[in-house]
């Protein structure tokens, strides 16, 4: 059989359901793999024992006859910023939870186990630099490289299959970047779909959790496993479709010009959006304001209600890293009448996007502009300077997934950005789970570059 650490998240489930692997076997498998892949700084609180009994138990209900579907028996691991009853939250807080978040419960009763906590940024501001509190996980394509955004450790983790799945959270594109910088799937849904509860937060207006895995059909799995509790109307994964005959896409090519994306970016989207009219869809392009008006907007709402909730940590908190604290203060100097007018073009943008759902069923653009940055190169202030690929879909509140679409020269991976309208994550996932099918980027674990 494959090393468990290679398969995907729906190819475990099947194993396990057909008793071909147990639970335990498949949890002690990955710890295996979680302690060769140490050097990565991934995993910042590894909770293995925990995931044993976990295993012991769901090996115990299978015996029985019990199954909680399709995760049954399936670790993975989480952001640091999601509590978890009695494991320390280090870099969000770094406190001991006496609760867990409502998203880890319900992956809990759909018959997970927590594997470990994964890295993030420091209060979920900002990418790796020299003075972190810790570590920052590495990049397993280029280790001087950025690995991404806040939930960096949940796509490292993936990468290098540590796990078969994550969770993350994204106010700015802290999914989807990682994802794209590594090579995995992220999915920000729609604001609201996924409870808040129990989330570190870093600005509520903005933020999301959201599943990680190594396609889009894994993603899918995780999000029917989040909202079992719902009811929701359609199954995430029974949604998805390898023809995407009557889909209507609109390329947004501004926003790479915009974004000063590379031509190795810029065609890597271009010979994607070839596949996805190769699977029926038709593509056209369309205008939406600038890159930079959304930029503007989402900088002012941000960096002040992170200040507003963080100011008593930004002056009391000595073990917080000089990066965050220079971050987190950047919002004091944001007045009430600049978060005003923020709000204001907020729901001026919405009203400007709208109309085009009406005609597009979804929206295409690149995630990052480029390679991932020479770590050395990051500065605690670059994300302030350029128009932001992300912040649209956090502004819009709309879903938005990232899927592998390319490999640059330097051996790097490239990311597709799917959009789609409110509560049509459905949409979203089967177009990048067509798209995955017919370009064969499907994600596979890679050893990590030296």
């Amino acid at each position: 059989m494959t090393d468990p650490h290679q398969l995907s998240l729906h190819a475990l489930s099947g194993l396990i359901g057909s008793r071909q692997i147990s639970a335990l076997e498949l949890t002690d498998a990955l710890i295996e793999r979680c302690n060769a892949m140490a050097s990565t700084s991934a995993m910042i609180t590894p909770t293995f024992e925990i995931a044993r009994d976990a295993a012991r138990l769901r090996d115990a209900e299978l015996a029985q006859g019990i199954s909680r579907g399709p995760m049954h028996g399936i670790p993975l691991g989480l952001k640091d910023a999601f509590a978890v009853q009695g494991v320390p939250t280090k870099l969000c807080g770094r406190t001991i939870p006496d609760t867990s978040a409502d998203v880890w419960h319900a992956l809990d009763a759909a018959g997970m186990a927590l594997l470990g906590k994964l890295h993030c940024a420091e209060f979920c501001l900002g990418a790796p630099g020299a003075q972190d509190m810790m570590p920052f996980a590495r990049n397993p394509f280029d280790p001087a490289r950025s690995p991404g955004a806040s939930s960096s450790g949940s796509a490292v983790a993936l990468a290098t299959g540590m796990v078969p799945a994550a969770l993350g959270t994204d106010t700015g594109g802290s999914i989807r970047i990682p994802a794209a910088f590594c090579g995995v799937v992220g999915l920000k849904p729609t604001g609201g779909l996924l409870s808040a509860k129990g989330i570190f937060p870093l600005a509520p207006a903005l933020d999301q959790a959201g599943p990680m895995a190594r396609d889009s059909r894994d993603c899918a799995m995780l999000m029917d496993a989040l909202l079992s509790g719902s009811s929701p109307s359609e199954s995430f994964a029974d949604a998805l479709t390898e023809r995407l005959d009557g889909v209507r896409i609109g390329y947004v090519a501004e926003f790479g010009a915009d974004a000063g994306a590379s031509p190795e970016q810029r065609t890597a989207v271009a010979q994607a959006l070839n596949v996805l009219t190769d699977l029926g869809a038709t593509v056209e392009e369309v205008a939406l304001p600038p890159l930079q008006v959304f930029t503007d907007c989402f900088l002012p709402l941000m960096l002040s209600e992170a200040y507003a909730l963080h100011a008593h940590a930004v002056i009391y908190d000595v073990d917080m890293s000089a990066n965050t604290r220079v971050r987190l203060q950047g919002g004091a100097q944001i007045d009430a009448d600049s978060v005003k007018r923020a709000k204001t073009q907020r729901a001026h943008l919405e009203q400007m996007v709208t109309p085009i759902w009406t005609r597009i069923d979804a929206l295409v653009f690149e995630v990052v502009p480029g390679d991932p940055p020479l770590i050395e190169t990051i500065h605690t202030l670059d994300y302030l300077k350029a128009p932001m690929l992300a912040v649209p879909a956090n502004l819009l509140n709309t879903p938005s997934l990232a899927v592998r679409c390319g490999t640059s020269q330097a051996g790097l991976p490239i990311g597709l950005q799917i959009l789609g309208p409110r509560y049509e994550d459905r949409t979203v996932l089967r177009i990048g789970h067509a798209y995955e099918q017919a370009s064969g980027h499907t994600g596979k674990p890679v050893e990590p570059v030296q």
